[in-house]
């Protein structure tokens, strides 16, 4: 991407895939990046690439590339848990 490295390590969260196969066993979609527990890493949350790229400082500008930031309402509902 024409940017110097940074020398930053990428610790990222368990994550999950999965694969559907159609009915002659053809793969049709195949996903990953799915975070499991968004508080382990340091990729804010993020998996796949968006993760990654987050981890070393190079996060994209887009909302879904950002850090998960769960709303006041589920905070305060999470602190009383």
């Amino acid at each position: 991407l024409g940017r110097p490295a940074t020398g930053k390590s990428v610790e990222s969260p368990v994550q999950a895939h999965s694969i559907t196969f159609n009915e002659q066993g053809e793969v049709t979609k195949f996903t990953i990046g799915y975070v499991m527990d968004k508080e382990e890493g340091n990729t804010g949350g993020l998996g796949g690439v968006f993760g990654l790229f987050w981890a070393i400082g190079y996060g994209f500008p887009f909302p879904e590339a950002q850090p998960y930031k769960p709303s006041p309402v589920y905070g305060t509902l999470q602190s009383v848990n």
